[in-house]
């Protein structure tokens, strides 16, 4: 078989993996050796170092790396996902403005981040773990009793930014969001700027904002509702249950 046939073979694998993604999702354990076997393959080919095949390059490496962090919260397949962000960053390393490298690298980062954020949500009670928050929805004052506890609330949630889970979680999602933001950078640049790019870099802002300290989290929410917004102004695009109510609750909230 020559090195071409491989790829194609390798082609064919990975289309098979995009089609489990949208029409049987919870399969996806069933597909880990074959995608595993691909990388091996691909390995084994000049295919990653031909700079003339971008694209079909970032399709590949594109269908790997959603099905490795289709688990984000248990990271199952950290192999399959550091391949993917070694090849992501070798695609960076030659076209610096290439928005799905970006944008892999910044879903990489933000990946990265889930299992801090599912353990601040245990501890919380909150939903950091898919970007919620309990601090952009705080009722409001009415006596001098709810000042004081809410001055004890922000104590508390600013010694809990300090702790080792929101260091961690806050040490991955900051460069989540920087990547995030070339990606829209460039994105906008050239045109093919998308509402789910928008709104993937919105959840990040918003994981950053559970993460961080009373004093600091405003501007991650408000970054948030910016990208939001601007991911609604797409036409055909449509924000997701969770983030449309984000979208309607905390525009109120800071109009």
């Amino acid at each position: 078989m020559s090195e071409e046939q491989r790829i194609a073979v390798c082609k064919t694998s990975v289309d098979q993996i995009y089609t489990m993604l949208r029409t049987s999702p919870q399969t996806w354990r069933n597909y880990l050796t074959l995608a595993r076997s691909v990388i091996a393959h691909i390995d084994n080919t000049s295919f990653m170092q031909q700079p003339r095949r971008t694209a079909e390059q970032s399709w590949l490496i594109g269908g790997l790396q959603r099905l490795a962090l289709i688990d984000n919260g248990n990271a199952e397949v950290p192999d399959i996902s550091n391949w993917c962000t070694r090849q992501w960053a070798t695609v960076l390393q030659r076209e610096p403005q290439n928005v799905e490298a970006l944008r892999g690298l910044g879903s990489a980062w933000l990946s990265r981040a889930q299992p801090a954020l599912l353990r601040i949500h245990y501890v919380d009670g909150s939903s950091s773990s898919s970007g919620g928050s309990s601090q952009w929805c705080a009722p409001s004052i009415n006596s001098i009793d709810d000042e004081r506890q809410a001055a004890l609330a922000v104590r508390e949630a600013e010694r809990r930014s300090g702790t080792a889970d929101y260091v961690e979680a806050k040490g991955f999602l900051q460069p989540a969001t920087e990547y995030f933001e070339r990606a829209i950078a460039a994105a906008t640049a050239q045109r093919v700027l998308s509402g789910d790019l928008l709104a993937t870099a919105a959840e990040a802002y918003m994981s950053l904002g559970n993460a961080s300290s009373p004093g600091t989290s405003e501007r991650f929410f408000r970054r948030a509702l910016q990208l939001l917004r601007a991911a609604t102004a797409i036409p055909g695009y449509a924000l997701g249950r969770y983030l449309q109510q984000y979208l309607d609750d905390y525009g109120r909230l800071v109009e």
